[in-house]
């Protein structure tokens, strides 16, 4: 099995290091490339290879994160962003969870929890730290109801399920379905929010009360 590619956007010489030695000493992930701005990092991605994920800072020069990601969903929508940050604010959280982000982690994560949040990411889910997790799910409780985007009543049960940071399978085995079924409303979750991840879909539905 071929290692996951990963990128890493970071302007801290030092933990840009760290986390490339991290990256390239895993099991399964390699780390090809490193920026320390996105604006070096899109340039790269008009003549490399795309990687798998990207693993990206949002205090960055020139053009933050928050920033880059909007943009990479436009210019390649078929690599995944996880953010690795000291922000924890709430609005941090969301305007990076809402641009697409289909991870975001804090620079307190040990290296064991980022491998394994960017694993879950590749695989197809979402990765959050316990705080941010938290935010999410205090944010879902705030929420009114609203049935603005006509989803379903079984596609918000899955919304539902994904901000409790579960995966496919574990959805699946939870409401008695089979992961085709589960994939499928996903399909239509995200057409409906015009999203690109699963945390780009939970943003989207807390912001819009739909959860």
């Amino acid at each position: 099995m071929l290692p996951i590619n990963i990128w890493v956007v970071e302007d801290d010489a030092g933990f840009r290091r760290t986390l490339r030695s991290l990256l390239n000493t895993g099991e399964r992930t390699s780390c090809s490339h490193v920026f320390p701005s996105c604006i070096e990092m899109f340039e790269a991605l008009e003549t490399a290879e795309h990687p798998n994920l990207i693993l990206m800072d949002l205090g960055l020069p020139g053009m933050d994160g928050v920033e880059g990601i909007r943009n990479l969903t436009q210019i390649a929508p078929d690599v995944a962003v996880v953010v690795i940050t000291v922000f924890r604010e709430k609005a941090k959280v969301l305007e990076a969870l809402d641009a697409g982000a289909a991870g975001y982690l804090l620079k307190t994560a040990s290296g064991a929890e980022i491998i394994d949040g960017l694993e879950q990411v590749f695989a197809g889910g979402a990765a959050l730290s316990p705080d941010v997790a938290k935010i999410v799910l205090d944010e879902m409780r705030k929420a009114p109801t609203t049935d603005s985007f006509k989803l379903s009543a079984r596609e918000i049960e899955v919304l539902e399920h994904l901000t409790m940071d579960l995966s496919v399978k574990e959805i699946a085995g939870r409401l008695g379905i089979s992961r085709r079924t589960v994939a499928f409303h996903l399909e239509n979750i995200y057409r409906k929010l015009q999203v690109q991840s699963q945390s780009g879909a939970v943003a989207k539905a807390l912001r819009s009360g739909i959860i």
